[in-house]
């Protein structure tokens, strides 16, 4: 079958594409599907112009593949983000992975921070911003400017300034310290920001920053480390969750599912969602594995692949899939094979870490990150800092350290994904997939290819099986969009 595609993606405003079809095959076995993702886990966001081509079996039954990949460094853990059809670890320093030489090398830009915006790149480094090679931004008179987030025609970051005291505290005058959140109208071509159009919200709390960003239709969020939850809508920034000094609650990832927003959660391990008011939890959303404490649990990761929802949860390293069709979750696997799983401390490794002088969660272990690429799913891994192993960490002594900071390919059936080129103009999409492979094709080029798939038993689909600009990665986010089927 192949499906077609028309599709004006207009200005280029950091805006998600979200999806551009789905379909059940007639007999009921699969739903084909494409669509960008939009996403953002931890330090990275992911690239917003990878489409995803997926063949979902409905019965929610998969099986994977794994493979690990050379380390990128020796440190016990890394951070990986794509741009253009690239793997990048971020680290220690930053390094690109060459697929045909089987090797990461050194890049030649140290910015861990890297967005295709229209023809050009957007790349953050620090409290630096740059488009281009040219900077957006002089540095403030006073404290920093942290974690950007470009969407919706605006530069999103934080301002902190400590007023040289520690802890964070409750905000009384600017001169005793603050936290500011930033939405300043920019697009290419325009030159520097000018921080004087910016709408500017200064936080409850001095201190705040975000682990991660997001965006729901015209809205921007962010989720600061101290719990609050800040929405802007293009006018102004408002409140949703008031931050708590002394309460857990931070967000690790936000991922457009559907009509909605998730959120990755600590310290439940669970969903949030978000629909356009309230911030609510998700019981469930994915299960605990058994034997593990209920308590200190992360949803640091999240990810669409294959048309399935991944989330990676600390501290013992679980992935959890969640088939849409079967509506129900499925434990993928550990990412670690060390210790034995327990409900006796919250924490792999906790009496030991102590006893070591370390934090007690030191080496707990993470999914630092979900990263689809060609067929496949990139997972790494990490302690709870990227430190260095020293020999008197016995405990993960005997190699067994070497499951921080690794790189795994996991690869199931019937997904396919490609970075499509920006052409600021209309553009062609086709989707090609059955027993002679899978393909996704731009104005007659093709950009990726995948192997056969079973198709037994499978006879396509219909026109009135279509559900085009709707989907798992939410509402299509372009000007326009005509799309077509043909079955042989």
């Amino acid at each position: 079958m192949k499906l077609s595609l028309e599709i004006d993606r207009g200005p280029d405003r950091g805006q998600n594409y979200g999806s551009l079809f789905e379909a059940r095959t007639s007999d009921g076995s699969a739903v084909v599907g494409a669509g960008f993702q939009g996403l953002f886990n931890t330090y990275h966001r992911a690239d917003r112009h990878v489409v995803q081509l997926f063949v979902r079996p409905t019965s929610g039954y998969r099986t994977f593949a794994v493979e690990s990949l050379p380390r990128p460094s020796q440190l016990a853990g890394t951070y990986l983000f794509d741009l253009d059809g690239t793997l990048y670890s971020s680290s220690d320093g930053v390094r690109s992975w060459d697929n045909s030489r089987q090797q990461w090398q050194d890049d030649s830009s140290s910015a861990p921070g890297r967005m295709r915006l229209g023809s050009g790149l957007l790349t953050f480094d620090g409290g630096n911003a740059e488009y281009g090679g040219r900077p957006l931004l002089p540095p403030p008179d006073r404290g920093e400017y942290q974690r950007f987030f470009y969407a919706l025609g605006h530069l999103c970051f934080y301002h902190t300034f400590w007023a040289g005291q520690d802890g964070y505290r409750l905000h009384t005058v600017d001169d005793e310290g603050f936290s500011k959140l930033y939405a300043c109208p920019w697009t290419p071509g325009d030159g520097p920001v000018d921080l004087s159009r910016a709408n500017v919200l200064t936080l409850p709390c001095v201190g705040e920053t975000p682990f991660s960003y997001g965006q729901l239709g015209t809205e921007v969020l962010t989720c600061s480390n101290i719990g609050g939850v800040y929405v802007f809508d293009g006018r102004g920034w408002r409140m949703v969750v008031a931050p708590e000094i002394g309460t857990s609650y931070q967000v690790y990832s936000m991922l457009n599912y559907r009509d909605r927003l998730l959120m990755g959660h600590y310290p439940s391990g669970e969903l949030l969602e978000y629909a356009g008011g309230s911030v609510d939890p998700i019981g469930g959303w994915p299960p605990r594995l058994e034997g593990v404490a209920p308590n200190a649990r992360e949803a640091q990761t999240t990810v669409i692949y294959g048309g399935d929802l991944f989330v990676g949860v600390w501290p013992w390293a679980e992935l959890w899939r969640y088939s849409p069709d079967a509506g129900s979750w499925s434990f993928t696997r550990r990412m670690f094979t060390h210790p034995e799983v327990t409900d006796q401390t919250t924490h792999p490794y906790e009496r030991e870490s102590g006893a070591a002088g370390l934090v007690a969660n030191q080496w707990g272990q993470r999914v630092t990150s979900l990263v689809p690429l060609g067929q496949s799913l990139y997972v790494s891994t990490s302690a709870k800092s990227p430190v260095e192993w020293q020999p008197e960490y016995t405990f993960v002594g005997d190699d067994r350290w070497l499951e921080y900071g690794v790189v795994y390919r996991l690869t199931t059936p019937g997904s396919l994904s490609a970075p499509v080129r920006w052409t600021g103009e209309p553009t062609r999409l086709e989707f090609i997939c059955g027993e002679n492979g899978m393909a996704i094709v731009q104005d007659g080029r093709r950009l990726a290819a995948g192997p056969p798939l079973d198709m037994t038993g499978t006879v396509g689909v219909s026109g009135e099986d279509v559900t085009w600009g709707r989907g798992v990665f939410g509402q299509y986010g372009g000007l326009t969009l005509d799309g077509q089927i043909e079955t042989d």
